[in-house]
């Protein structure tokens, strides 16, 4: 009986240990998590902590934290049972970072003056295109995600370069910036692509890094990262600590973080979806340019300005490099502004932002995807109306489909109830009578 009680004991206490240093890992990601969240909402976002709290850091794990807000230094602190306490800091344009690990003295003086951007309104004239439009249908498509399980905040809907729906979610509005998170790999596309037009990088460049011109990694292209098949190990599971949760909120540098990722496969063999990749071409870009002060005015004057969205915040980590994997923030008229730069090949407000045949190289299928991913773009391969997606964790999505002329626009917060992508797409596309 005394073995047994003692065998017993030993598993027990085995069982504790491993419990508290499993926690002592994965509460530290949870921690970190709130503080940026929160962080982002109150000095990115501009809402108030009663909305963030009900509503952003609500479910899971996150419910269980407790934050504490200091406002002269604009900063967020969260615990979890009181204990693993993470603060993020907000460095102004630069956005919020998780400080752990660094001086914080030293990350607010990174901080950068945002240049001013002058807004382009939509065009809200349709009486054009009035005809056209099955309104009954598509306010029935939009009811549909207004529902309380799909938590939808902002949804705006173009035709014809023309607005034609637009409506949100309660405590939400027209001007509230919205995280985009993976979209935001589709504005690190449009980077690249502005720096092609520019002829300042080539697609087919293999010095990407120092360190990896020393092993296998020579032999992977910009190409190769664009159309994620590196060939580089990657875990992008969510729900556990996984390569995507360590890069944003147990490391200060995602893009270092991702270059030091080792070589698994050969290059353009398969294809592995990886927010990492999207921050290796963030540094990529960075160290092309070769001057920060240009690098954090590149998206803001290149592509920003010139199509007319004035509330993008293209955040960065603690090193300084955009974060093109997941932080970004804009309103939701401003992300349709950007699905309008692809649904009309690259050009804005008549110039030409992206060079000609972009749009189709980022919707081209990677050869390794089996037709659901082109270069930072989702694919339907199913689809037969051929639409191109940026989709963001939570149901963000900007749905381009040029064949019928529309931008669809969903921003919300999807956790109890899965976001239908395809339903909410095809119920918007049922509502143009011109299907041709």
């Amino acid at each position: 009986m005394k073995t047994f009680k003692r065998i017993l004991l030993a598993i027990v206490v085995v069982g504790l240990t491993y419990f508290i240093y499993d926690a002592s890992l994965k509460l530290p990601v949870v921690t970190s998590y709130a503080a940026k969240d929160v962080c982002s909402g109150l000095f990115v976002a501009n809402r108030s902590l009663e909305s963030l709290i009900n509503n952003d850091i609500n479910y899971s794990f996150m419910s269980k934290t407790s934050v504490e807000i200091n406002e002269d230094e604009k900063s967020v602190t969260a615990r979890i049972f009181g204990l693993f306490p993470r603060k993020a800091i907000y460095r102004g344009a630069l956005g919020c970072c998780v400080a752990d690990g660094y001086n914080e003295n030293e990350l607010k003086k990174q901080a950068f003056d945002k240049p001013e951007i002058d807004n382009i309104p939509l065009d809200t004239s349709i009486n054009d295109i009035r005809n056209e439009i099955n309104f009954k249908l598509l306010n029935t498509a939009l009811d549909s995600i207004f529902e309380h399980e799909e938590r939808t905040r902002g949804v705006v809907v173009l035709y014809k370069n023309k607005l034609i729906a637009e409506r949100y979610g309660e405590g939400f509005n027209q001007s509230t910036p919205l995280l985009g998170w993976s979209m935001n790999k589709s504005i690190i596309n449009a980077m690249v692509g502005i720096m092609k037009q520019q002829n300042r990088l080539d697609l087919s460049d293999k010095s990407l890094f120092k360190e990896w011109q020393q092993d296998e990694r020579k032999n992977i292209s910009l190409n190769d990262l664009m159309h994620m098949s590196s060939g580089l190990e990657w875990n992008e599971g969510y729900g556990d600590l996984s390569d995507v949760t360590k890069m944003l909120y147990k490391t200060g540098s995602a893009s270092n973080y991702a270059i030091a990722k080792q070589f698994s496969v050969k290059p353009d063999s398969i294809w592995l979806y990886s927010s990492g990749t999207s921050n290796i071409i963030s540094k990529y870009i960075r160290n092309k340019i070769n001057n920060d002060e240009e690098y954090h005015n590149f998206p803001y004057m290149e592509l920003f300005k010139k199509i007319g969205a004035s509330s993008f915040c293209y955040e960065t980590d603690a090193e300084g490099t955009f974060v093109g994997s997941s932080f970004g923030y804009a309103n939701t008229r401003d992300w349709a502004k950007f699905g309008l730069l692809y649904l009309n090949d690259g050009m804005a407000n008549g110039e030409r932002i992206l060079p000609e045949g972009w749009v189709k190289y980022s919707y081209t299928p990677a050869k390794a995807s089996n037709g659901e991913y082109g270069a930072q773009f989702w694919l339907d391969p199913d689809s037969d109306i051929n639409e191109f997606i940026c989709i963001g964790h939570h149901g963000q999505m900007i749905a381009i489909i040029p064949s019928k002329n529309l931008v669809i626009v969903r921003l919300g917060l999807s956790i109890d109830k899965h976001f239908n992508t395809n339903k909410f797409i095809q119920n918007v596309v049922n509502a143009i009578k011109n299907q041709n």
